[in-house]
């Protein structure tokens, strides 16, 4: 095994995918999107109360809104695209053709879509964290103390587990699927009622994982099947492994892809 030359492969394949992707009109949507909760933040008037009131509530947003909502159709667009979209485009066989393994391609175009989609969201994370906390003195004394800091790095690890985990995910259903966004519907649903399924399905589900991980844990509501949350000594390793058999699932489907652009 060529470990020095696939890894180079790989280093060749991310570059050209992450500038052909994050350095194109495609990602202004994405830029757009991703910006969005910090706009919504700014017309905000944060009411004194204590650190804890106001924790509860950023959770809200972050778990409801942010997580739940933007992470996963964003993860749902651009790791779709990566693969999809050179079908659309008819430019996948032009990686097909070249003398390299198709593993690699995936790995390549997964580590393209994973780095900026984890930088992005991370980097806007933070600071809608740091404006709703940062309009108010009891705010920044809260940021400025002991809790603040770990608090928000709890939630940039959340972000990052949950795009290299549902990226994983959508890249294999952009190979499965002509239209990713229907099967990423059904995913949708699956994670949003997560909590009144039956124990054992909870745990066929990338939401069960992180919720412990989060720092604020929210209440899930009168119908709710109670199980005992993973802990992040297993969850994170086992959301780390199901993303590397996605991801070795998504390498076995394109090696037998054949491209039929015509049925497209």
């Amino acid at each position: 095994m060529n470990w020095q030359l696939w890894s180079r492969q790989v280093d060749a394949v991310a570059w050209v995918e992450f500038k052909r992707f994050w350095l194109s009109r495609r990602a202004i949507g994405i830029y757009i999107i991703a910006l969005a909760p910090n706009f919504l933040m700014l017309p905000l008037l944060i009411r004194p109360g204590r650190a804890g009131m106001l924790s509860t509530a950023y959770a809200v947003f972050f778990e409801m809104f942010w997580l739940r909502l933007v992470i996963f159709f964003g993860c749902a667009s651009i790791f779709s695209q990566f693969f999809r979209g050179e079908i659309l485009q008819k430019t996948l066989h032009y990686y097909l053709l070249v003398p390299v393994r198709r593993e690699i391609v995936v790995l390549g175009k997964y580590l393209a879509a994973f780095s900026g989609t984890a930088m992005l969201f991370s980097l806007t994370t933070i600071s809608s964290y740091l404006l709703y906390w940062g309009r108010s003195a009891r705010g920044r004394d809260f940021l400025a103390g002991s809790a603040g800091i770990p608090e928000l790095a709890r939630y940039v690890a959340v972000v990052i587990i949950a795009c290299a985990a549902y990226g994983a995910l959508f890249l294999l259903l952009g190979l499965l699927f002509k239209n990713p966004m229907l099967p990423s519907m059904f995913v949708l649903t699956w994670e949003s009622l997560n909590y009144v399924l039956p124990a054992e399905l909870q745990r066929v589900s990338i939401v069960h994982y992180l919720r412990p991980l989060l720092p604020v844990i929210l209440p899930r509501g009168p119908f709710v099947i109670l199980t005992e949350p993973p802990s992040p000594l297993v969850g994170i390793p086992g959301l780390m492994l199901v993303t590397a058999a996605l991801l070795v699932l998504a390498g076995l489907v394109l090696r037998r892809t054949e491209i039929t652009y015509s049925a497209d």
